[in-house]
């Protein structure tokens, strides 16, 4: 049964079974990222980290694109004349936004529609897993504007390779779904009226599955920021906390019984 339990001014969070999907509802501006946006995604995100009910989210964008990117006079437009401390008190939140996404304990996957440019690709590669309508067209296209990305000049090397990242932030060049597919920056291209099908299909499966998926995410992240020594002994220690759950004595038990485990996320 779905749900909608959250209507924000810019962002719709609506719940099925223990996935969330939260829609960018700002359709009319292709659901541009503005200041009331990304403090709206920030307050839903946020809630979600924390509802140990919700085992996956879904992020997408209502109408005909997933986001595409700074609004000019709400988002962009405003910071050239900030000074210094204001410039950098509004910049703090789109790292909050994105933090949210990646360290989430729980998987996020991004259904991708339309537009998929600038920040929207930020918060796009930001997701767990990526999966696009076949009508998407995803690019950084910061530098057109004289700028660079934000987030994307971090992760987008680490996912698809220095060089291809370089070439879609130095360039600004727009790629359509089956291209971005190629290059790894997209794990999926499906119809675009199956999007949302194969996306709530795909959190479903995983929502479905172990304490484990969550904390396997948190320790892929972890990683990157450690040497081989430093995970290993994490690495342990976070074997430790899974050794005992719920779902692990769940699992053993199924094995002895025969039987297909279910799992609770505990």
């Amino acid at each position: 049964m779905e749900t909608q339990d959250r209507a924000l001014e810019n962002v719709l969070v609506t719940r099925k079974d223990r996935v969330a999907v939260v829609t960018m509802n700002r359709p009319d501006k292709l659901n541009a990222m503005s200041p009331d946006l990304i403090r709206d995604l920030i307050e839903a995100l946020g809630e979600l980290a924390e509802d140990d009910t919700v085992r996956a989210v879904v992020l997408t964008g209502a109408g005909r694109a997933f986001s595409a990117g700074g609004d000019i006079e709400q988002d962009i437009a405003p910071l050239a004349e900030m000074g210094a401390t204001d410039f950098e008190t509004y910049m703090q939140q789109s790292p909050k936004l994105y933090k949210l996404l990646i360290n989430a304990g729980k998987p996020v996957i991004g259904a991708l529609n339309g537009h998929v440019v600038g920040g929207g690709l930020d918060l796009a590669v930001a997701c767990d897993f990526r999966i696009a309508a076949d009508d998407a067209q995803l690019g950084l296209v910061f530098v057109k504007m004289g700028l660079a990305a934000d987030v994307s000049l971090y992760l987008l090397p680490r996912l698809i390779g220095l060089s291809r990242a370089k070439r879609l932030a130095l360039t600004g060049q727009i790629v359509k779904a089956a291209e971005a597919e190629q290059m790894g920056l997209v794990d999926e291209v499906v119809p675009a009226d199956e999007l949302m099908k194969s996306a709530e299909a795909f959190a479903q499966k995983l929502a479905a599955g172990p304490a484990a998926i969550g904390i396997t995410k948190q320790i892929i992240n972890q990683s990157l920021r450690m040497d081989l020594d430093a995970f290993m002994e994490y690495k342990v220690q976070r074997q430790y906390q899974l050794f005992h759950t719920e779902d692990h004595r769940e699992a053993v038990r199924a094995w002895v019984e025969k039987r297909k485990p279910v799992f609770t996320g505990r």
